[in-house]
């Protein structure tokens, strides 16, 4: 990735400020007072959760907070099935994509990267079972709206506006976070003076942002055969590393969760086995698939996976993503960079961990660095009654028991009502107990897996670094 004075650089012609506030900046301005209600962000959630289900219009700058999560998804939780949006209008409003990718670490994603991604994709999965796409450009007094703002403000701000008073209310964080990361909130309501002036930087926030653009990969499609062949020099012993491995084509790049416009289309994701030994012997942590958590397979168990996105192959490449182009336009600038190779742009291995990375953290909470992430090969499958094909790209990732213990944090990251994760015993697995409830990749992969992840040892690592 760019250093700190080359990201400036590339912001800078872009037109990007990088420091229009730092990780504790509070743009808002907000200062203790004597009137307004101060709590911590524990008890922010419960008291953000009965707001939401009273609200009408829904406005967050910044980038939004566990806690506010949490609270989201217990309003999607208590609709049952998905119906209409339950606000007459939501905005998201977060710094744009630039911005925070400039702040990646090298081999991991680091904390403001985490945070962002975290919150982005989180609040588009828990809203898209009413609205499945954000709106984009027009009108933003109705429906779903993911806004990105060109200032680097990275705690939270809220106004909700009540539906049977009208009533208004803002939240914000006052001053930075302890050295423990805990936030401490304030409240104010209409009519008092702070309340003007937050509720005014937040309108003003809202108002000048622009559609945040979440594009996936499109890839031309590949004969089956393929995913055999890659399995095939792995085997032999080719560095996972090899080009050789690495040839499928970019051929645009997708509004995120959209049909390609193609007739036929290959979708690139990654696959993450997260594996562990416990007392009981090896075990596997497998996602519960939901509205709030997936785009398919409602209901069925899988392995961690993430489609690959543009941000993943620019980041591979140490670029910022090209948002501000059209598909053909991007797609060529990374080209470029990669230095125009006759095969054109291809997608890397690096992009396909990087996508892995913000899945575990989302999913667990990791941040797991590149090095972890073995390669045990890939799979191709046909999406059911669709013109899709699916290229997985498999990676083992063993989670350490000691200091930290790695999956006593995912578990405890899943607590709760916003839990997705099943700790599954390996050997349980296939046992007949769990057929009903594994997705496609999980029966339809059965074999390979067992012979190629499975069947063999879980890996007892030397350290815990």
């Amino acid at each position: 990735m760019p250093s700190g004075r080359e990201a400036d650089q590339a912001l800078a012609a872009r037109g990007l400020p990088r420091t229009g506030g730092g990780a504790n900046h509070s743009g808002a301005g907000v200062a203790p007072n004597a009137g307004a209600v101060s709590m911590t962000a524990a008890s922010l959630q419960s008291e953000l959760g009965q707001a939401l289900r009273e609200a009408s219009e829904v406005t967050v700058c910044g980038v939004a907070s566990r806690e506010f999560i949490t609270a989201i998804q217990g309003v999607v939780s208590s609709q049952g099935a998905p119906s209409e949006l339950p606000w007459d209008v939501f905005r998201y409003v977060t710094p744009a994509p630039a911005l925070i990718l400039a702040n990646r670490w090298n081999v991991r994603l680091g904390p403001v990267v985490q945070q962002w991604q975290s919150a982005v994709t989180a609040l588009r999965n828990s809203v898209q079972q009413w609205q499945k796409t954000p709106n984009e450009s027009g009108a933003r007094d109705t429906g779903f709206h993911l806004l990105s703002m060109d200032l680097l403000y990275l705690q939270m701000s809220l106004l909700v506006k009540q539906r049977e008073t009208g009533r208004q209310r803002v939240w914000a964080a006052v001053g930075p976070p302890s050295a423990s990361g805990v936030e401490e909130y304030a409240s104010y309501e209409e009519g008092m003076p702070e309340f003007a002036q937050i509720a005014a930087n937040i309108r003003e926030w809202a108002d000048g942002a622009s559609d945040f653009l979440t594009r996936q990969v499109d890839c031309t499609p590949v004969e089956p055969d393929v995913a055999e062949v890659g399995n095939g020099l792995l085997a032999a012993g080719t560095p996972p590393t090899d080009h050789k491995l690495w040839q499928l084509p970019i051929r645009s790049l997708e509004p995120y969760g959209s049909t390609a416009r193609h007739h036929r289309t290959c979708l690139p994701v990654t696959i993450c086995v997260v594996r562990s030994r416990s007392a009981t012997g090896p075990v596997v942590l497998l996602k519960r698939r939901s509205h709030m958590t997936a785009n398919d397979d409602f209901g069925k168990l899988s392995l961690l996976s993430a489609r690959v996105l543009e941000e993943d192959v620019a980041v591979a490449l140490g670029v910022l993503p090209y948002l501000d182009r059209e598909s053909a336009q991007a797609i060529d600038a990374m080209w470029i960079e990669a230095n125009a190779p006759s095969a054109g742009l291809t997608l890397s291995r690096e992009a396909f961990i990087h996508a892995g990375q913000r899945e575990l953290f989302y999913s667990t909470g990791l941040d797991i660095p590149e090095n972890r992430f073995r390669l045990r090969g890939f799979q191709v499958m046909e999406r059911e009654n669709t013109d899709e094909q699916l290229f997985f790209c498999i990676f083992e990732v063993v989670l350490y028991r000691r200091d930290p213990d790695e999956l006593g944090l995912a578990i405890q990251w899943n607590l709760g009502d916003s839990r997705v994760l099943s700790q599954v015993g390996e050997s349980a697995l296939y046992s007949g107990m769990y057929d009903s409830e594994l997705n496609r990749l999980l029966l339809r992969g059965r074999e390979w897996l067992n012979a190629h992840v499975f069947n063999e040892p879980v890996p007892v690592v030397s350290d815990g670094s």
